[in-house]
């Protein structure tokens, strides 16, 4: 955890796990069953230490057993990375002809990034079929895993339109401002001429970068779920592919219905698998239906200083997706143990935001001042998940003459999306020493704009105090954290 941030990496995730997030949704609202396979696939935390997880999809219908494996881009295109080499690492490893593959672009917004609400869906037997077509581009960096980039030949419109006609030959559209636009559904490949398939329209709308008008594939799905007989998960349980057994034991976790005959199954497993990855969710998913053996399973492995570090970090992430009291226990046994390294202590922290349904059951606020910062800054931001104006008064209780406390607190608080003005005002107003000076100074963070208009109604005696601080501090360009990276930036290069 002691490296240097990677934002590049971190847009990367980010990207992704905004797109698969609006990709489950949307195949919610079509009446698909989803729950997440690839753990963590829809969250762009950064962990540095990772259990080696199977290569399965990202999402999994209950319903109909079909696996989804999501792709964002900024740039959309029909693209996945392959491994000619190395089969575990292939495009489709984990997948089956009726899996389904699914592209959505994203855009930057502000401070995060924004899904499109269309997705393109394509079944990867489709994809398969069509692989002759598709065209191996650069090889990645080594940093990046050295595969190939493969994309399917496809047309997407760069501005926001209306189609007007479709003919074997072209799609015709009408762009925003008016302007027609033809697209042309004949290709060539080294193997010959070869026609894509329009998978639009006439009358249909599509938007700015974000709608595949054709492509090489054959079919472009719809995202609603069609009526079929529920998949049955147990004959999985006896394949010979990890990656089905994998799934099937993480699906029978969510279907508390079936829980009576998969109970024994699922404990065999936790006992006898060969994978220690399909023992772990085995356990998860015992836990997750409510059964002991199953929490006493993942209790062993968290309070187990001899067991794999990456195997106690994954029953973190586990534990953190079961918002009960077994869950909180466990997430404070890691956290509070300091014989433990700093970030599964953090991954404690991080977890109990999760489960916690309050700042007091989390117990975060003694650690924002923790020794290894690691760790205080982790619980630092999970606090400011579960700061809420009715536990503001207790989560800031101890804030004054402790400055590195204080700090904590304050930061968490300023972090959270509570509007905290009207509650900081009143507590000024009864507060003293260094207590009202660390209030004050959440007001002056908060900034003129947020807390100006209240402060002159309510409270025009702080306005003086506060001016100061938001002119020569908060407003001062050389503050602002481009500017300010520039110059550390530049006193790097003055040697001497």
């Amino acid at each position: 955890m002691g490296f240097k941030s990677d934002r590049e990496f971190l847009r990367n995730v980010s990207v992704g796990a905004v797109g698969t997030w609006k990709i489950a949704a949307i195949l919610r609202q079509g009446g698909f069953r989803i729950i997440e396979l690839e753990r963590y696939c829809s969250s762009n935390k950064i962990w540095a230490t990772k259990i080696k997880r199977l290569r399965v999809p990202d999402l999994l219908c209950l319903e109909s057993g079909i696996r989804i494996e999501c792709r964002a881009k900024a740039d959309l295109k029909i693209t996945m990375s392959h491994s000619v080499n190395n089969a575990d690492r292939a495009w489709d490893k984990g997948l089956r002809d009726d899996d389904i593959v699914a592209f959505i672009r994203c855009w930057p917004t502000d401070d995060t990034w924004k899904a499109s609400d269309r997705a393109a869906l394509f079944r990867v037997g489709d994809m398969r079929s069509t692989w002759h077509l598709a065209k191996q581009e650069r090889m990645k960096s080594a940093s990046e895993g050295s595969e190939v980039r493969v994309t399917w030949p496809a047309t997407i419109a760069n501005r926001a339109g209306k189609v007007l006609s479709v003919s074997p030959d072209s799609i015709k559209t009408q762009v925003a401002g008016g302007r027609p636009q033809s697209y042309r559904l004949s290709r060539e490949s080294s193997g010959g001429s070869f026609r894509l398939m329009p998978h639009i329209n006439a009358g249909d709308e599509f938007g700015d970068g974000d709608t595949i008008l054709a492509s090489a594939i054959p079919v472009m799905l719809t995202s609603s779920a069609s009526p079929t007989q529920r998949y049955d998960f147990f004959p999985d349980l006896e394949s010979e592919s990890a990656e089905s057994v994998y799934a099937a034991v993480k699906a029978l976790g969510f279907l508390p219905e079936l829980a009576a005959n998969s109970r024994s199954r699922l404990r065999q497993l936790m006992d006898h698998s060969q994978d220690g990855r399909i023992r772990l969710e085995a356990a998860a998913s015992l836990a997750r239906l409510g059964f002991q053996e199953g929490w006493d399973s993942i209790s062993r492995i968290v309070h187990d200083h001899d067991a794999a570090r990456e195997y106690r970090m994954e029953s973190a992430l586990i534990v953190a997706e079961m918002p009960d009291r077994p869950s909180i226990d466990l997430l404070k046994a890691l956290l509070e143990d300091t014989a433990n390294d700093s970030e599964l202590r953090a991954a404690g922290a991080w977890g109990l935001a999760d489960v916690s349904t309050d700042a007091g059951s989390a117990d975060l606020v003694a650690h924002v001042q923790d020794n290894d910062e690691v760790v205080a800054v982790h619980a630092i931001l999970a606090l400011s998940r579960l700061v809420r104006s009715d536990n503001l008064d207790a989560v800031l209780q101890k804030v004054g003459d402790d400055g590195r406390q204080s700090a904590g607190l304050v930061r968490a608080v300023l972090l959270s999306r509570l509007d905290f003005v009207p509650d900081i005002v009143r507590l000024i107003r009864t507060a003293s020493a260094q207590r009202r000076q660390w209030l004050l100074y959440m007001l002056a963070c908060r900034g003129r704009a947020a807390c100006g208009q209240y402060l002159s109604a309510h409270a025009p005696e702080l306005l003086e105090e506060l001016d100061f601080f938001w002119t020569h501090q908060v407003e001062n360009w050389t503050n602002r954290l481009d500017v300010a990276d520039q110059i550390d930036f530049l006193r790097e290069q003055v040697l001497g």
